[in-house]
């Protein structure tokens, strides 16, 4: 064992140079190509981890990945198997994408253009490598010698003043990690990580009194993050492949020199230095554990990285909001997801294929994915899903208060404007929240009536988010059914069956709501306010309540409800 300027032993690492695929590796064991198994999958015999040349050789047999949580999906297919495949088969094309879709599993010529790219830079993809580490900076050390827990990699750990959950252990006896767990985490920091103040490192020149400020989250934390899965892990990382030409000089970080402790702020150079981004500079600093030949990670330094130069304005993983500028015009915005709302509650912007009246825009991968179902590259029975993450920090972006997470079926029918499932499904997740809607209406004159206020927008338990847990399994049981490309006859009853059942969940809420009351309500109360410099009187009752309560739910069930006049309660 040798020490570190930090004090800590570290392994000496005093192995025998192996020949791995084209390369020499000084350290086989951090291979991640061929002899760590780090990436999670689930295969025909259950979960287990496997190298990079195995997930991507055999990609077609594994159902997907089994990432440690919601948000470590998109990085793993953002920092590692869509960018090897991306460099190593070159621009992928409409045709080609349709190709690999039909087939759904890489040909002969395309896992040996797979082989011949891993081999060739097997030397970069050494966790344990002494010049060019795996994603890290080589040498990286804090001017006092400063190590961080693991921990500090992991947003759901508590660490410093990152405290998402109760945790007992100590910051100074982290619990160490398997070296493909510290691999897979150190991504999700290159991807995740709290912004704020990081440490300073030996030679960085921007360094200010030991530390660097105005540091920035990791990019994945500025978007609403939308990743297509498909029915197996080649199809989910087709899916994620985005089309067109590479532009000119754009690699991913392991085909570029390695790293130092220097970082700057410039512009992605294309798809691949987008989804490969350094947003930190990190070092695993590896131990082996007693009486055996195992590589474990107990401590990391983690200090500033590059920052992107401008906003994300290509990025295809995130849907966008359009809003209009009088001076710039139109301006894309990401739409990030909101905490407390399911996934087709924001069903509407992932199906924006064009932009609209709306002011909302899908991502570039599922407009591509539209694209192949309107030329029939694609069916329209394609079991599609999408997954939402996302983490909501606070603080000025210091810490980590939740992770969002949903996944839900997309029907593919629904992306094109030509057939009727799109505006059923569009329908029926509007109607579950317009029912929602009237329970709360329901709610706040029933309280007004015996004498109360409702409480302020966005403040309290509200019953109609308890009536969309109840219209949740619904809604989905409904997008599910719409994946099997239905006759526009079978969809018709399926929405009426859909219907019958929302409404009578929503009388169910209102029932429960009701029963509670007690009895001045019936004769209410009446409030006399100023509207605009006139007097205006609103006398409130249960039975005005229940008459606005019912037009609402009148109105939201176009299929039960056909000829439902305009509703009193807006009229009013």
């Amino acid at each position: 064992m040798t020490l570190g300027r930090s004090g800590r032993e570290r392994p000496g690492l005093q192995h025998a140079q192996v020949r791995c695929g084209g390369g020499l590796l000084s350290d086989p064991r951090g291979c991640l190509v061929d002899h760590l198994g780090w990436l999670p999958v689930a295969g025909a015999d259950g979960p287990r981890e496997v190298s990079l040349r195995e997930a991507l050789v055999y990609a077609h047999t594994f159902t997907g990945l089994l990432p440690d949580m919601p948000t470590m999906l998109p990085v793993l297919l953002r920092q590692v198997l869509v960018p090897v495949v991306l460099d190593a088969l070159g621009d992928v094309d409409a045709d080609v994408w349709a190709q690999m879709m039909a087939t759904a599993a890489f040909t002969t010529e395309q896992r040996a253009a797979i082989d011949r790219y891993l081999d060739e830079h097997v030397g970069r993809f050494n966790v344990l490598d002494s010049a060019a580490p795996f994603g890290q900076a080589a040498g990286l050390e804090h001017p006092g010698g400063k190590v961080h827990p693991v921990s500090v990699l992991m947003p759901h750990v508590a660490t410093g003043n990152n405290t998402p959950l109760w945790d007992s252990r100590l910051v100074s006896d982290p619990v160490p990690l398997s070296l493909g767990a510290a691999t897979r985490w150190m991504l999700h920091a290159q991807c995740w990580d709290t912004a704020a103040i990081k440490t300073a490192a030996v030679d960085d020149p921007q360094v200010k009194a030991g530390k660097t400020t105005g540091n920035r989250t990791g990019p994945l934390g500025k978007l609403g993050v939308v990743t297509l899965l498909g029915r197996s892990l080649f199809e989910t990382i087709v899916l994620n492949l985005p089309q067109g030409r590479r532009q000119a000089g754009d690699r991913p970080h392991w085909d570029r020199p390695p790293m130092g402790p220097s970082w700057r702020t410039r512009p992605p150079e294309g798809i691949l230095d987008l989804f490969t981004w350094q947003e930190r500079r990190i070092r695993l600093v590896t131990e082996e554990s007693q009486g055996d030949d195992v590589v474990q990670v107990r401590w990391v330094v983690l200090s500033a990285g590059d920052r992107i130069d401008g906003p994300q304005a290509d990025d295809p993983h995130t849907c966008w909001t359009i809003k209009a500028d009088k001076t710039r015009g139109s301006i894309r915005y990401p739409r990030r997801h909101m905490p407390g709302l399911t996934g087709w509650q924001g069903l509407d912007a992932l199906l924006t294929i064009d932009r609209d009246s709306a002011g909302y825009e899908t991502s570039a991968l599922i407009m591509q994915t539209a694209a192949a179902t309107l030329m029939g590259d694609l069916p329209t029975d394609y079991p599609l899903r999408a997954a939402t993450c996302g983490l909501v920090y606070g603080t000025q972006d210091s810490i980590v208060s939740d992770v969002l997470s949903d996944e839900v079926p997309l029907p593919v029918g629904a992306l094109r404007s030509d057939l009727a499932v799109r505006s059923s499904v569009t329908l029926v997740c509007e109607q579950a929240q317009a029912l929602a809607r009237a329970v709360d209406h329901l709610a706040a004159n029933l309280l007004r009536a015996v004498g109360g206020e409702p409480p302020a927008r966005g403040k309290g338990q509200q019953p109609g988010t308890k009536l969309l847990h109840t219209l949740d399994p619904l809604v989905r049981r409904f997008l599910t059914g719409c994946q099997r490309n239905p006759s526009d006859d079978e969809l018709d009853k399926a929405h009426k069956a859909f219907e019958a059942l929302a409404e009578r969940a929503a009388r169910a809420a209102a029932e429960e709501l009701l029963h509670r009351l007690p009895g001045t309500a019936f004769t209410g109360r009446t409030v006399t306010r100023k509207d605009r410099g006139k007097t205006v009187t609103t006398t409130y009752q249960q039975a005005s309540a229940e008459r606005f309560f019912n037009s609402a739910v009148r109105k939201a069930l176009t299929h039960l409800y056909p000829q439902t006049a305009p509703s009193e309660e807006t009229a009013a």
